[in-house]
Order: structure tokens, then sequence, then C-alpha cells
């Protein structure tokens, strides 16, 4: 079975138990609430120390989705993203082909 939702950290995608719904439900409520949800994978992946957790951008085709932040912790600041899809890969070159089109306007 395939993960739904993988976090991408320091260039390795690590699938999770999540399921999309829970992240867009959560998403719904606040922007910094699916960071919450998977707080503890970032941790358990030497991302420790975390002081602020700031909302970049995200990108949503149907039901699938990459929702970015950028992480301030202990030795410095890293981005994260969140990745609901059954391919991260494929939407991992999506998200940065719209953050390059969005960038050219």
């Amino acid at each position: 079975m395939h993960a739904e939702v993988y976090v991408y950290i320091l260039d390795i995608f690590h699938p999770t138990d999540l399921r999309k719904e829970e992240i867009l439900k959560a998403f719904e409520a606040d922007t910094k609430k699916p960071f919450e949800l998977v707080r503890e994978i970032v941790e358990q992946h030497g991302i420790r120390g975390i002081r602020n957790v700031e909302f970049y951008d995200a990108l949503f085709e149907g039901k699938d989705f990459l929702i970015e932040y950028y992480v301030e912790f202990s030795r410095g600041r890293i981005a994260v993203k969140i990745i609901g899809c059954e391919d991260p890969k494929k939407m991992l070159r999506r998200y940065y082909a719209y953050i390059q089109r969005k960038s050219m306007i």
C-alpha cells in the first residue's frame, strides 16, 4: 500500500500514515495546522528546537496538493513540504514549475 501523504525534508520523501483529507481539513482551519500534524516526523529527522513555522505557499490540483513551510530551528532554517499525492516526485516537479511561473509575473 502506498502512502497518501509524504513529508519532504532534506531531499527525502518520508511516507506518513496521514490521510489527504486530514491535511486538507487542517489547512482549511489554519494554514499552519498541517505542520502540527507532521511536526513529530520532522523532529525525528533531526530538525529539533523548532522556533517558528511560516506558511510559504501551496499548490492544489484536484485532490492532490503540496504545502510548503519555512521552519526556523536551533541550527537554522529549512523548507519542509507536505505532499498529498500518489507520485510525490511528480507533484514536487509541478510545484517548482508553479513557483517559477509565479515568480515571472
